[in-house]
């Protein structure tokens, strides 16, 4: 099986391998379910738009201002949608992570062969036939897939998860619910069915005066 590593890094130690892949298994339901799949990620500053700031470690994008942040010209960096995306890689195995949030953001999907550069056709999150997205429009939720977009009638929670099963061409989005001094849980978003034959990198499209942290499993 092929495990995860560093995106554009050359490796054959990746820092995190998950378990070999039990088609057997059932599809997790609960959040605790969920993060028996956990996987750790990291933003990766060489594909961030010069409008996105990194910050905590590669934990934290933010959008607060038109500030322009100086990052060097390079192949793999979105030059006009306000994205970036982890530096690990999904393919021939199970994931899931946890995302805090405030004010406009998209958080999902891509294959790596989705396009970064304008002039190579439409890059934004859910916009093109490679990305998956989902976000909070103001009122409701909002799945994108291939410039489509479905509302989803749900109650903001400051945290959204994800789950992929890429060899089963899934890719499942979720409402964390943590109620003070009650158990935590999940309620679904929606879901896509695909055939995922790339590799997938989680991906984030950041809007004006918003930002958001990638979770730690112990969170």
């Amino acid at each position: 099986m092929p495990a995860p590593r560093k995106a554009g890094k050359k490796s054959s130690e990746p820092e995190f391998q998950p378990p070999p892949y039990d088609p057997s298994l059932p599809e997790p339901q609960s959040r605790e379910q969920l993060r028996e799949h956990w996987f750790p990620l990291s933003l990766d500053d060489r594909t961030a738009q010069k409008l996105l700031w990194l910050s905590e470690g590669g934990a934290k994008v933010a959008r607060t201002t038109d500030a322009v942040c100086p990052y060097p010209i390079r192949a793999e960096r979105y030059d006009h949608s306000p994205q970036v995306l982890c530096r690990e890689w999904i393919l021939g195995c199970r994931a899931y992570w946890e995302v805090d949030f405030s004010g406009w953001v998209v958080l999902g999907l891509v294959q790596e062969s989705a396009p970064r550069k304008a002039q190579d056709g439409v890059c934004g999150l859910g916009e093109n036939s490679t990305s998956w997205g989902v976000g909070w429009s103001g009122s409701c939720y909002q799945m994108w897939h291939n410039g489509e977009n479905v509302d989803v009638n749900l109650p903001l929670s400051g945290t959204m998860g994800v789950y992929v099963d890429q060899p089963a061409g899934l890719i499942k989005f979720l409402v964390v619910e943590e109620p003070e001094g009650g158990t935590s849980e999940v309620r679904t978003i929606g879901s896509f069915r695909a055939e995922l034959k790339e590799k997938l990198l989680p991906a984030f499209w950041i809007g004006t005066s918003s930002w958001c942290v990638l979770r730690k499993k112990q969170d």
